[in-house]
């Protein structure tokens, strides 16, 4: 019997799932972490090389998924989403890296792949206008400790990150980062927001290695826990959400999918249409600070 798209979908989502896992699961023999052990520019050189470029090229992460609702530890598919992170990172005098950013990330429903515009909440019953995501254009700035808090950001309750260090099998190399923040805006009806992201990155060694390679192939894995959407209107509701996506780094906006490419042009237009456009101002930003 062939596989429905809701079957495919749980399929390809927990194949990704467990392929991450498996390379993470085993302790790395001794002597094959990248690099030294506790150097942590070893670590920083690794998720740039293989997150982005060395050079400030456009690379985009790639990635498809889906979202869940989690309440009381049980968790229910509720819709799709087809992500890209448009990025341009800059070399900073302190060794850190500066990159200009933004993202767009579309909901889609489980059966038919289309552009949720209408959502059946499961959990509420009323039907919700599905609003889609554009983050950014804005500035963040790489460490070897993690991602830095960022500036001037007042809304920040708190802000925890983490990066790698990379682990390694033959040639295989695997470096994860993790985000941990909460927000709270002004607005005393505004939702308090909770946001826990993990981030996995997968390469060879030998590209990260070679000193004539800037921008080394690499898959995505991507998982996190937040708070419910507000367009969702749940309420004092209990749970969160949950999502699980894999792809690929890439370097052209034409290598995106043709279903992508479409609802990006169909939702965001502008931002889509030349992403290079869209993050001049803030890199001009950066090349100020920079000097």
């Amino acid at each position: 019997m062939p596989l429905t798209r809701r079957q495919l979908l749980r399929t390809t989502a927990g194949m990704a799932l467990a392929a991450v896992e498996a390379g993470l699961a085993q302790e790395p023999p001794a002597g094959t972490r990248f690099g030294k052990p506790d150097d942590p520019v070893d670590a920083l050189t690794a998720y740039v090389k293989l997150g982005a470029a060395l050079d400030d090229r456009l690379t985009i992460w790639w990635m498809d998924g889906l979202r869940y609702g989690v309440v009381d530890q049980r968790s229910e598919l509720m819709y799709g989403m087809k992500v890209a992170l448009f990025q341009r990172f800059f070399a900073q005098p302190d060794g850190t890296y500066k990159l200009a950013m933004f993202e767009l990330t579309y909901y889609t429903d489980l059966n038919t792949g289309e552009l949720l515009e209408e959502y059946e909440n499961p959990y509420t019953g009323i039907v919700n206008r599905v609003q889609h995501v554009r983050l950014g254009p804005d500035i963040r700035q790489a460490t070897a400790s993690g991602n830095a808090r960022p500036e001037n950001d007042t809304n920040l309750s708190y802000f925890y990150s983490r990066l790698g260090p990379p682990l390694v099998h033959g040639d295989q190399m695997w470096i994860s980062t993790d985000v941990q923040a909460g927000i709270k805006f002004p607005s005393p009806k505004a939702p308090k927001i909770r946001l826990n992201h993990y981030l996995t990155l997968h390469g060879q060694k030998s590209a990260v290695e070679d000193q004539a390679v800037l921008s080394a192939p690499a898959s995505l894995g991507f998982h996190n826990i937040l708070t419910w959407e507000p367009w969702m209107r749940m309420g004092d509701h209990r749970g969160e959400m949950m999502s699980c996506a894999a792809g690929r780094k890439l370097e052209r906006v034409d290598e995106l999918p043709a279903d992508y490419l479409a609802m990006a042009h169909r939702v965001h237009p502008t931002y889509i249409a030349d992403p290079l456009a869209t993050l001049d101002r803030r890199v001009a930003e950066i090349k100020e600070s920079t000097g």
